[in-house]
């Protein structure tokens, strides 16, 4: 395997607008792949082996309304792959047509960036399915009326890493072909992402010149507060299988976040804090 090399795909928007999201990449029809993409496509087919092959969820599960607003990265290895096997005469033995190897770039991995703002923080011992809380009644009172505080307009549930208040970049869809693992390329991928954060504090938390407020009568200096900021902190809903990979990338587990099931599969939060340089 050559050295990999990572392709960063900022926000797609509305590009992914023909995507069916019912669907897993493989059944998506020509005319959509043909307007989206490659690297959202190369990202989509690693999803579909790890988390639809793999881990049995639900392709429509998979797929979700925060891709077109994310930072999608993925990485690629040279990969020698044989194009043409040896063909042989069948009496004399003499090479008829010799094997033919080339190189090929191969998506083995990728994570997304997903902006502010967020849904509030998963509820202790919740089950969520497409992101939808599934077992409320099963939950305790006081779990409960800390999701009704949340749900009337309150502040997120304060936790041992997140003041409920503070904005945060979250990274997910973490994932890296079976065979591929082992070899410190999800740890790549999260470090490329936090890198181009921090490289890039302001991309989604742009000035009050910037969004054009200006011409409304809103004064960048008076109101700059009204601005979301982001100051360095990432969070990750982690699989408990993973958590040794991102603990290794510097984040941290969020002990008062408790732990919750997504599509299934147990999981807890983490957060980590990087430079945010501007």
């Amino acid at each position: 395997m050559g050295t990999p090399f990572i392709a960063t795909l900022e926000p797609p928007g509305i590009g992914l607008s023909p995507w069916n999201g019912s669907l897993p990449p493989s059944q998506q029809s020509p005319s959509t792949t043909s307007t989206i993409p490659k690297t959202f496509l190369d990202a989509m087919t690693i999803r579909e082996s790890v988390f639809i092959d793999e881990q049995q969820i639900p392709a429509e599960n998979e797929f979700d309304a925060n891709d077109a607003r994310s930072v999608h990265f993925v990485i690629y290895a040279s990969i020698n792959q044989v194009v043409q096997q040896e063909e042989r005469d069948a009496n004399s033995g003499r090479v008829m047509r010799p094997r033919k190897s080339e190189t090929r770039s191969v998506p083995i991995g990728t994570v997304r960036i997903v902006p502010f703002p967020h849904a509030p923080h998963p509820v202790k011992g919740g089950r969520y399915l497409a992101d939808e809380l599934v077992n409320l009644e099963e939950l305790d009172s006081e779990t409960k009326k800390a999701l009704e505080v949340v749900e009337r307009g309150g502040k997120d549930r304060k936790t041992t890493l997140h003041d409920g208040e503070e904005v945060y970049m979250k990274l997910g869809r973490l994932a890296v072909l079976k065979e591929f693992r082992g070899r410190g390329i999800a740890g790549q991928l999260i470090r490329r992402a936090l890198d181009w954060m921090s490289e890039h504090p302001r991309y989604f938390s742009p000035s009050v010149k910037e969004r054009g407020f200006e011409a409304l009568g809103i004064d960048p200096e008076r109101d700059a507060r009204m601005m979301p900021k982001w100051r360095g902190l990432f969070c990750v809903h982690a699989q408990v299988s993973a958590v040794g990979a991102w603990k290794r990338a510097g984040f941290v587990v969020d002990e008062e976040m408790g732990s919750w099931w997504e599509e299934g599969i147990e999981h807890v939060g983490m957060f980590c804090r990087v430079d945010a340089r501007a």
